[in-house]
């Protein structure tokens, strides 16, 4: 990420700071928002730039167009925790494939991927499915836990 000293100060209203994603960088930071959060942002840069303010944690907004991760980190800039939460991604291949095999004739009208990390581990992440098959609209939640997918009517 392109780095502006003003840009890392947080808002002091809401003690948080924004940053949206550049356009080019759309792609890498929804197929893995934690991995390019590690690989793209410092966290040391918003600690230096925020010293005399003595917070002792930082919530920090990642935007895209389709979506957003919320990383809070500590004091000594560990991440804490994460939350993340996309619309109309590309669903992975087995969840893919497991829909075509249960719903054959339907076509994906619409997504969310939601995801809740602890430190940088996932500890929970879904997708919420919206399909057409036939003249019915269904929802179905697939839960990717573990590398197991299960299916929940909504």
């Amino acid at each position: 990420m392109e780095y502006r000293p003003a840009s890392m100060k947080l808002d002091p209203i809401s003690n948080s700071l924004t940053i949206a994603i550049a356009e080019k960088n759309y792609g890498e930071f929804e197929s893995d928002p934690l991995a390019f959060v590690r690989n793209q942002f410092d966290i040391q840069k918003v600690l230096k730039d925020n010293e005399k303010e003595d917070y002792d944690s930082y919530s920090v907004d990642f935007k895209s167009t389709k979506g957003h991760l919320i990383a809070n980190f500590d004091d000594k800039g560990n991440l804490v925790s994460s939350f993340q939460k996309f619309k109309n991604v590309r669903l992975p291949e087995d969840a893919r494939l497991k829909i075509l095999q249960q719903y054959r004739d339907a076509v994906v009208l619409s997504n969310k991927h939601v995801a809740v990390s602890k430190g940088w581990d996932i500890e929970k992440e879904f997708f919420k499915v919206k399909l057409r098959d036939g003249d019915k609209t269904r929802r179905i939640k697939i839960n990717k836990e573990q590398g197991a997918i299960t299916y929940v009517g909504l």
